[in-house]
């Protein structure tokens, strides 16, 4: 299910071209005269001026735009650069008189290009802490510290002059569009080119979860299977009031850093799906198959519901109220509780367990992996734990950290980040506040 953000929401124009999410959060988006800045309520737009953009010589390519670490978005155009600050105020500074190109790497760091006639650069990527770049005739260098480690060279029709590189930095892979026709991975493991999606006018590529990214190009959307690299077509998405849009009539896709899956399309704007699993995108079928699934469905749910009402007749809630009660499989601290609903607890265990070293995993996520809101899970865990979900994930963390502690030799900034504190110095505040004593202490007893 997405939701629409057009105009009537403060959007410059329905027709959105590109998509980007600056470091402050922010999503810019690109329409064919403005730059938009939505920031979950209200949009700011610029008007994009070809007078004032700056020559960029060496960029023969189409639209493209990057973030910066200073939050600053580059954008770029065919032989044209614009830099704008997080105000969308012009700015002309930093701009070289000689660079033929530029390109933001994904740190955030600004590189200018001069450009190899021969063998043009078309994009720059990072990987565990080497820096790959993508050359025109299909050759991709890694380097390290300033150092060449080697050249891969994959097999292409002919010179490439446009391209669109994503990262996968769980597989260790990149998936690169070519010349808006074809889709290759790169896999940095075995150094390997592999050939995984052909069409024509492909504009974008998106890894929305581990092993699905979707491509959409200008005869529709695909569906990519990372594992077995086979592209199912999507026939329509479907919005929150129950109106179905073309895959055709979509232009270009991105996923943000929280999972949020937006689309851009050429008539309804802006389309903003939830984290990895965009579940409005509906495969091309025929009615005959719609039908099959919708009866398999309405049968599924008829079984469903039968199990969980005898299941609940099953079940015995005479719990004592007043009773010391620790959640199975959890190593949070027993609390008095009303209650609960072991299964619950016990999902949302594993969910913030399997999730410690994923970066940015909120109670926003949690909630939405649980098929609840924010809300409902708030009132649902105080009610039962007497904790909030924060103080709820925060418990699991500092006891994931405790048995790193005390089990091996990590360093402090090494538990922290294994354990999904943001850093060392916020382990510690949430030692103090949880345990009233300091990380170190609990290696210092362990000696």
């Amino acid at each position: 299910m997405f939701t629409s953000i057009d105009t009537s929401d403060g959007l410059s124009d329905n027709c959105v071209l590109h998509i980007l999410q600056l470091h402050d959060g922010r999503m810019a988006a690109t329409t064919p005269h403005s730059i938009d800045l939505w920031d979950g309520h209200t949009c700011q737009s610029i008007e994009k001026d070809s007078l004032s953009s700056h020559p960029l010589t060496g960029y023969r390519g189409a639209y493209h735009a990057y973030a910066d670490r200073q939050n600053r978005l580059w954008v770029k155009d065919y032989k044209k650069l614009w830099c704008y600050d997080s105000r969308l105020r012009l700015v002309t500074d930093c701009l070289p008189d000689t660079a033929d190109d530029v390109y933001v790497d994904d740190e955030g760091e600004v590189f200018f290009i001069h450009q190899d006639t021969t063998n043009l650069l078309l994009d720059l990527k990072r990987m565990e802490g080497k820096l790959y770049r993508f050359y025109a005739d299909g050759t991709v260098t890694c380097h390290q510290d300033g150092h060449l480690l080697y050249a891969a060279k994959a097999s292409l029709d002919s010179t490439a002059i446009t391209s669109l590189v994503i990262t996968d930095t769980l597989r260790g892979r990149f998936y690169q569009l070519i010349d808006q026709k074809l889709c290759l991975e790169f896999d940095i493991h075995t150094r390997r080119w592999t050939e995984i999606f052909r069409a024509n006018r492909l504009h974008t590529i998106s890894q929305t979860d581990a092993n699905t990214a979707y491509i959409v190009s200008r005869d529709g959307m695909w569906r990519i299977d990372l594992n077995s690299r086979k592209a199912e077509q999507v026939g329509q998405v479907m919005t929150e009031d129950g109106s179905y849009i073309s895959s055709s009539r979509l232009n270009t896709i991105y996923t943000d850093r929280e999972g949020y899956v937006w689309i851009g399309s050429y008539d309804h704007g802006l389309l903003k799906g939830c984290p990895s699993a965009p579940s409005g995108l509906a495969s091309s079928l025929s009615v005959g198959s719609i039908w099959a699934v919708i009866l398999i469905a309405v049968c599924l749910m008829t079984i469903l519901w039968f199990w969980l009402y005898q299941r609940r007749r099953n079940l015995n809630f005479d719990l004592n109220p007043n009773c010391q009660l620790s959640t199975p499989n959890c190593h949070l601290p027993t609390v008095n509780c009303q209650p609960i609903d072991h299964e619950l607890i016990d999902r949302a265990t594993c969910l913030v367990e399997q999730n410690l070293a994923t970066p940015n995993y909120t109670v926003e996520r949690l909630a939405q992996d649980l098929c609840m809101d924010r809300t409902g899970l708030y009132k649902k865990m105080t009610a039962m734990l007497g904790r909030t979900p924060t103080a709820f994930m925060r418990s699991i963390r500092v006891n994931h950290a405790v048995q790193l502690i005390q089990g091996s030799s990590l360093t402090m900034t090494e538990v922290a980040e294994r354990s999904g504190f943001s850093s060392a110095s916020y382990m510690a505040k949430c030692f103090q506040e949880d345990l009233g004593k300091n990380p170190s202490d609990l290696r210092g007893n362990q000696q």
